[in-house]
């Protein structure tokens, strides 16, 4: 606002009209005498309509006798707005302080989170975790490895240190020097209880200046990742002592040196018949060991081709041999560390590798094929067979020496024909079973079928006489086992007398039908008097046999006949 522009001009029309009121009101005040402010904004109205801001003054002035008051205004618009953009120019930056605080505290908030879920998963994974630089000091990142059971790992960092001041861990140079991650490679750590081998897995991490130059490493136990294939596998031991049904003086004579003999190292050999339950025994043997949380592993050395049966046991390293797998293989004996290997059909194993066997046993140490480290073994070994291995040495089939090494607690199963009131328990108890199985059930069992049973030679032992009777739930019709339900090699037989006291004994404790099933067998036999009487009978006598044939003066196989035939 210019001079020339006010010329001519009515003080009140350059006034802003929201003043015009306030700024009137102010000189009438100071004409009065009143105290006012000396001076304070006043707003003009520019021509183009814009704002002009001023710091106005009233001057109060006499002439001729009358009062004037001289406005003096100074343009302060410039500094008006620059305070005024200033003032706005500070509330949009609280508000975005407040903004970005609030987001930084989100931030914060989020990241304290994931700081507390990797604590969590550091200290609750069951794998270890550490650091390892280029001069080969490395630091255990979760404390929960080491109080898992591996207290030894911190023994073992000056082992680090010392193989890769060796050389021997050039995996871990390439990834610290070269940025090369690796997998699944193993390490094996000298500590004061024997070598810990682990199998370790690593990548590189950048440093605070940004230069890459430590890496972290996953190890895990190989004994752990053998324990769980095994798991997966399969391979476990799931029978015990209780699990070996048998009321034979010889039977649990054995038994108890299965207990006896469970808390020691020593080898084992198990003897016995095809179907004796050989391995039933290896596996009560490690249940009852300390070693019963660890592995066990069966191997059948038949099954096994010959070509294939040492890289089997002891594994083989890559490139032992064309179609060896990358990066080797484990074999069982490695597998089962810490744990029990059964070896069943030992007299079956190849003379050559017989050899083998017998120094891993004195070692206690494996060579995989194709390799020239000693893996330190911890496992028990248990060997059954079904041949006479004294009659195989004096054939030259077996190695006298591994015998010998082999056989430092015998363990002799009898067959079943040597166990006869086993024969009756054990057809009863697998009876039960499959009966259970199959959703039957079962009256009466015949005494012919018991004298049968008796009069047989089981060459199958345990294992025949098992399935004799899921032969016989599965052939029999009504609710009564009779003998013609067992096979013809079995009911084809003659019967040797002295097996009917045995059968007849067994069915005085076991003959006894309930009121409920007597009736219903009698309404079975009501068809003419003699059915009549025998149904009466039992009734009366609470399904007892021995009174009803002595009522009726006949013998028990008589009455036998008289209800079969009826």
């Amino acid at each position: 606002m210019v001079l020339a522009d006010l010329k001519g001009k009515n003080f009140w029309d350059i006034v802003h009209p929201d003043q015009r009121e306030k700024v009137k009101n102010r000189g009438l005040a100071r004409l009065r005498g009143e105290k006012v402010p000396l001076n304070y904004e006043i707003k003009f109205v520019n021509k183009n309509g814009s704002i002009v801001y001023t710091d106005g003054y009233y001057g109060l002035f006499r002439e001729s006798g009358e009062k004037i008051i001289i406005v003096e205004a100074v343009d302060v618009t410039e500094s008006k707005l620059l305070k005024e953009h200033l003032l706005s120019a500070n509330d949009e930056l609280e508000i975005l302080v407040k903004q970005r605080t609030e987001e930084l505290y989100r931030k914060n908030s989020e990241l304290n989170f994931l700081n507390r879920s990797l604590n969590n998963v550091l200290t609750n994974i069951s794998d270890g975790v550490v650091t390892v630089n280029r001069e080969g000091d490395f630091e255990i990142l979760n404390s929960s490895f080491v109080a898992g059971g591996y207290k030894i790992l911190e023994e073992a960092k000056s082992g680090m240190k010392e193989l890769m001041a060796k050389g021997k861990l050039p995996f871990i140079h390439r990834m610290i020097e070269a940025k090369e991650p690796f997998t699944d490679q193993e390490i094996v750590l000298p500590t004061s209880a024997g070598p810990l081998r682990l199998l370790a897995s690593g990548t590189l991490l950048p440093d605070d200046g940004g230069m890459q130059n430590c890496g972290v490493i996953m190890l895990r136990p190989i004994k752990d990742i053998h324990r769980l294939v095994n798991r997966l596998s399969g391979t476990q031991a799931v029978f015990s002592i209780k699990d070996i049904l048998t009321t034979d003086p010889v039977m649990q004579d054995m038994l108890g040196l299965v207990k006896r003999s469970a808390t020691v190292m020593s080898n084992v050999l198990i003897t016995g018949e095809s179907g004796t339950g050989k391995e039933l025994f290896a596996q009560a043997l490690h249940n009852e060991s300390p070693r019963r949380k660890e592995p066990f592993l069966a191997i059948n050395c038949t099954a096994m081709p010959r070509e294939l049966i040492e890289s089997e046991l002891f594994g083989y390293e890559e490139g032992a041999f064309t179609g060896a797998r990358k990066g080797g293989k484990p074999g069982k004996f490695e597998l089962a560390s810490g744990g029990t290997i059964f070896l069943d059909e030992i007299g079956d194993m190849p003379f050559n590798q017989q050899g083998v066997l017998l120094r891993v046993l004195q070692e206690k140490r494996i060579t995989r094929i194709g390799g020239l480290r000693d893996i330190p073994l911890d496992v028990r070994v248990v060997c059954a067979t079904n041949k006479d291995l004294s009659e195989e040495m004096r054939k030259g089939n077996f190695r006298s020496d591994l015998f010998y090494r082999l056989n430092v607690i015998s363990i002799k199963i009898p067959p079943l024909r040597e166990r006869p009131a086993d024969i009756t328990m054990l057809f009863e108890c697998f009876l039960k079973t499959i009966l259970s199985r199959m959703g039957k059930t079962v009256d009466w069992i015949q005494p012919d079928v018991f004298a049968c049973l008796l009069n047989y030679k089981w060459p199958g032992n345990v294992r025949e006489l098992q399935n004799v009777v899921e032969r016989v739930v599965n052939t029999m019709n009504g609710t009564i086992v009779e003998k013609e339900h067992l096979p013809a090699e079995i009911r084809e037989l003659p019967v040797v007398e002295t097996c009917m006291p045995a059968a007849d004994s067994f069915n005085d404790q076991h003959s006894e039908l309930n009121i409920h099933k007597a009736r219903q067998l009698g309404k079975r036999l009501s068809a003419n008097n003699t059915k009549d009487q025998i149904a009466n009978l039992l009734i009366k006598h609470g399904g007892n046999i021995s009174r009803v044939a002595k009522e009726m003066s006949i013998s028990r196989t008589t009455l036998y006949k008289k209800m079969r035939s009826s």
